[in-house]
């Protein structure tokens, strides 16, 4: 493999015994900018992927198998220190409000399954109840989707695509189709879609740093959808609107030998509160 951050990630940690690390919980409610309120329980349960799909091993022997193992893990929580009278005041709007409300961005993963040796996959419903904001969607080998060492389930690569659009509300986005060939360089519309989505656009001063060679052949062909006009603003909440979302696609090229997974991240505008008990409510339905 020649990728140069996965030779680095092979250095720090081949041959070094016990590897710490650190990663932010990244869960609807730890991405939100609120702080909870005192005397909340809070219980976070985790559950490990399979090995294969966690580890990746492009040039090891075959029949060598490797083993994700955890000896220690905690929880790192920031605590803040409130004056008396703020604690008090806070105290006091909670019970005369009855609720502390969180507006926050829920989000949702699916996914779905293209057979192999097709030139399109069909309308495929992905959500039957309100609108999300944005959604975005990248095509995966289903070997590495299933986990395999030898490949990784985050390299989202083109697979000969030629036309994605999402429908919802009786419209089609984009309102013009597509029309990639990425062997030719046609991409260009999608890749700025995509930054536009993610809000990179239009401003000098934010970057996700995918350029356009790593769109193209890197594995970071990623495609972006807003759906709606506050897409990108968590302050603003709009009007729920229910409707189906479905995605079609179509391909230059069949699709591989043992299929594609689409895999599909949609944002969803939630709330979540709190009762002067510290019980949760959690108004969402996705």
């Amino acid at each position: 493999m020649s990728s140069l951050g996965f030779q680095k990630r092979c250095l720090s940690v081949h041959g070094q015994g016990d590897v710490q690390v650190a990663a932010n919980i990244s869960i609807d409610l730890m991405n939100q900018p609120r702080v909870l309120l005192n005397s909340c329980n809070v219980k976070l349960t985790v559950y490990p992927n399979d090995s294969k799909f966690l580890i990746e091993a492009f040039n090891r022997d075959p029949d060598t198998e490797f083993r994700f193992k955890i000896k220690d893990v905690y929880a790192l929580v920031n605590e803040f220190d409130l004056a008396d009278g703020l604690s008090n005041a806070l105290e006091a709007a909670v019970i005369e409000h009855k609720l502390i409300q969180y507006p926050m961005i829920s989000s949702q993963v699916r996914s779905f399954y293209i057979e192999p040796n097709r030139l399109d996959a069909p309308a495929n419903t992905l959500f039957t109840s309100k609108m999300p904001r944005r959604i975005f969607l990248g095509l995966v080998d289903a070997e590495a989707y299933n986990g395999s060492y030898e490949k990784s389930p985050f390299n989202f690569q083109p697979h000969g695509i030629t036309d994605i659009h999402v429908d919802y509300c009786g419209m089609s986005v984009p309102g013009r189709p597509f029309s990639l060939d990425f062997t030719k360089n046609k991409f260009i519309e999608a890749y700025i879609q995509l930054q536009e989505t993610l809000g990179h656009t239009r401003n000098n001063f934010s970057c996700n740093s995918i350029s356009t060679k790593m769109f193209k052949e890197d594995g970071y062909t990623i495609f972006g959808f807003e759906l709606s006009p506050v897409a990108q603003d968590n302050s603003l909440f709009e009007l729920v609107r229910q409707t189906n979302i479905s995605v079609r696609l179509n391909f230059r090229d069949k699709t591989p030998q043992g299929g594609l997974y689409c895999v599909v991240y949609a944002e969803f505008d939630q709330i979540f509160s709190l009762d002067a008990l510290r019980n949760p409510i959690i108004d969402s339905i996705v």
